[in-house]
């Protein structure tokens, strides 16, 4: 009977450890501990700092960098990447700061950044990286072992398994790049305990990496003081925010129904208390956190408004997104080639940027393709045969990225020698046997003519040679295939149209 229940007990273990999301076994934080000059100097006189800007919105460029291996594998997926940046503007929506993609995403392959064990490789990583007058903002696998960190002098760290729908790490971690620090600052790497009395001071390593660059560099260090629970020092201890009241617990915890901590606290002066869970700014659980205090939000707009003002701009450049694409190709359900299979949208006004997806399950929750372009088309290289594929798209642009993707729409993949043949739909396509640098002819029917024409040549493998958008306005079309350095073999035509799609083969000869 004993061993049975302890069996029992460690598979009751097992379970309640494997339902402990990834991200609350990483350390929360990475950031090292202190006040910055600029914060001390805002403290001692903060309404020196209000101006005729203190009620605009306040609109910050970031630049976002996207770590993957050395072979492009691993990288923060699109669809994520959206998602994390609505949550960051939700999370600021009650601060009047608004932040947009200064740039394109920057894209870099490096295993060795994209999997960084130490702050030192971070810093190389953005010095090596950064651009000027942005909010830097790197998201990669491991991030020093942490869910997130920030340089006060280069930029942000995120870790992917920290970044989802929910998750407020990128908020904390942008939150210490505007000044703020942590409530329990000088409690970083101490855990908190009743069992000995609470000290007025605390001494703490502000660098938290100072031994990885030299070991024979003593630790600096610096002093905080305990903020007591009747405010008495709250603008000169922790973090000398009065409207952020005490908070001694340095690591990962959860809230009761009143997001307050489950963990009471003692005061140097015997006050007792439980740590505010909603601050963003806390280590309390995600589901806890909420909010920036009115004080944070007054020192994070000034911070931007001073130090950090080659980070903004005016007003947005690009206009408001407030609808999905328009699926044109393949109609809904219709049969496409397997290989070189087409995909159109259409363009949404003030978009510069489509999000596309496609997958074989209609849930979505694999995807087998994901591409971010520019363009409001896509040729697809080589499907699974006999399949139904869904696909979606979702319009955005530098400003606009929280919009909703368009119904999705399926097709079904067949042969290619399975598409209705051209002669049947009143057009035809010849010769099918060609020499390299020979024309083809395009020959359309009445029902053909008046329409705007897309026409593709692809290989084998799907890899698009040659595109060129048509207009059948005449009976007979001549195509110069650019296909002098083509290897020879066969080759699909693809012309896709409100007909439809179809497709001929066409056979390269050698010499």
């Amino acid at each position: 009977m004993r061993k049975h229940l302890t069996l029992l007990l460690l598979c009751c273990s097992f379970c309640l450890a494997a339902q402990i999301p990834v991200k609350y076994t990483l350390p929360p934080c990475g950031t090292a501990p202190g006040i910055s000059p600029w914060l001390k100097d805002y403290a001692s006189r903060p309404q020196e700092f209000v101006s005729a800007r203190s009620l605009d919105t306040l609109y910050v460029g970031i630049q976002l960098h996207l770590l993957a291996r050395d072979n492009g594998t691993g990288r923060f997926s699109p669809e994520r990447v959206l998602a994390a940046f609505c949550q960051l503007n939700e999370d600021y929506a009650a601060t009047g700061i608004r932040f947009y993609f200064k740039d394109d995403w920057n894209l870099i392959n490096s295993t060795a950044w994209y999997q960084h064990a130490n702050i030192p490789q971070g810093i190389d990583m953005m010095l090596t990286n950064n651009v000027p007058d942005a909010l830097n903002a790197y998201f990669a696998s491991n991030v020093a072992g942490n869910c997130g960190y920030n340089l006060p002098y280069a930029g942000v760290a995120v870790a992917h398994n920290c970044a989802a729908t929910g998750d407020h790490t990128w908020a904390h971690e942008v939150g210490h790049a505007l000044s703020l620090p942590h409530p329990f600052i000088g409690w970083e790497g101490k855990t908190y305990t009743t069992l000995n009395p609470t000290p007025d001071t605390l001494t703490y390593d502000y660098t938290y990496f100072h031994d990885t660059i030299d070991t024979q560099i003593p630790a600096p260090l610096d002093t905080a003081l305990v903020e007591y629970l009747d405010g008495s020092n709250c603008s000169i201890a922790a973090d000398l925010f009065c409207d952020t009241k005490p908070d001694y617990l340095s690591y990962r915890w959860n809230c009761d129904a009143q997001s307050n901590s489950t963990v009471k606290q003692i005061d140097p002066a015997g006050g007792e208390f439980y740590s505010d869970g909603t601050l963003f700014m806390s280590y309390s659980f995600d589901e806890c956190q909420t909010r920036f205090s009115d004080e944070e939000v007054a020192a994070m707009r000034a911070n931007l408004m001073t130090e950090k003002a080659s980070w903004l701009t005016d007003v947005p450049t690009e206009g408001e997104i407030t609808g999905a694409p328009d699926m044109l190709l393949p109609l809904d359900g219709e049969n496409a080639p397997v290989s070189g299979a087409e995909l159109r949208w259409a363009s949404v006004p003030n978009a510069t940027h489509y999000l596309i997806q496609y997958t074989r399950i209609s849930s979505f929750i694999v995807k087998e393709f994901e591409l971010v372009t520019t363009d409001t088309s896509l040729v697809l290289g080589n499907l699974f045969v006999d399949k139904n594929y869904y696909w979606r798209v979702r319009a955005f642009n530098h400003w606009y990225a929280c919009t909703p993707f368009s119904p999705q729409q399926s097709f079904y993949t067949v042969p290619v020698t399975a598409i209705t043949s051209p002669e049947s739909d009143n057009w035809r396509c010849y010769p099918s046997l060609i020499s390299r640098g020979q024309a083809l002819t395009l020959e359309f029917g009445e029902e053909w003519q008046q329409q705007n024409l897309q026409c593709s040549v692809v290989d084998v493998t799907g890899r698009v040679m040659w595109q060129t958008p048509l207009r059948s306005s005449n009976a007979r079309i001549r195509l110069d295939l650019p296909s002098g350095n083509w290897p020879a073999g066969v080759y699909h035509l693809i012309l896709a149209g409100e007909k439809g799609v179809k497709t001929r083969s066409l056979m390269l000869q050698g010499g």
